[in-house]
């Protein structure tokens, strides 16, 4: 079954305290969007969830009942590199999950951001991000529902550099939001799917 490591549940720990968007908010084993790979989201306990806690009983982890036999096996980390830190989920869950998330770079966000015809917003991360990586379903499910009404898009700083100091983007995860080649919402941090659900509908 999942094993989390000690050095994990560690900062498992210090997320819930320092980062958690809304109180009643736990992190979440999930699908990533391509469906190959399990990723953290922030979300609300459920009834049948299976609840992972640490020694002190603190809620660390819920894990959906479908998401148990994709979980045999797996362990989470937490990595430390000169590029940055964060989270490590290994295991392949056979599930697909589509995205309809355009990858932008800095030879194209004016033609894919600035000159879109609908509202956009844009999720500035990178891979070794904890925080973005449970942050990146959400937009990913919403990128479905709002299919041809909003448009959803994230720049990977590390390779695009030129756009996140174009924007002054100085911490990760950070989404502005677009409206007419305009920036005309910003929000820092890994929010939850209602707040950003509400800023979405703002500027439809």
């Amino acid at each position: 079954m999942l094993r989390v490591t000690e050095h994990a549940m560690t900062k498992l720990e210090e997320a819930l305290q320092q980062q958690r968007p809304e109180p009643d908010l736990v992190i979440r084993v999930v699908t990533s969007p391509a469906g190959d790979q399990l990723v953290l989201a922030w979300d609300e306990e459920k009834e049948d969830d299976r609840v992972v806690e640490s020694d002190g009983g603190t809620k660390v982890l819920l894990i959906a009942p479908d998401m148990e036999s994709a979980l045999e096996k797996v362990v989470i980390d937490y990595e430390e590199t000169p590029q940055g830190a964060g989270f490590t989920v290994s295991g392949l869950v056979p599930q697909p999950t589509s995205s309809k998330v355009v990858e932008v770079t800095d030879a194209n966000f004016d033609e894919e951001v600035l000159g879109s015809a609908l509202p956009t917003e844009v999720d500035f991360w990178a891979p070794w991000c904890g925080p973005c990586r449970m942050v990146g379903p959400v937009y990913d499910r919403l990128s479905e529902e709002y299919d041809g009404r909003f448009k959803f898009c994230k720049v990977n700083v590390d390779e695009n550099p030129q756009t996140a100091m174009r924007y002054q983007v100085m911490s990760i995860p950070t989404q502005l939001f677009f409206k007419d080649g305009q920036v005309v919402d910003t929000m820092v941090g890994a929010a939850p799917e209602s707040q950003i659900r509400s800023r979405v509908e703002a500027l439809l």
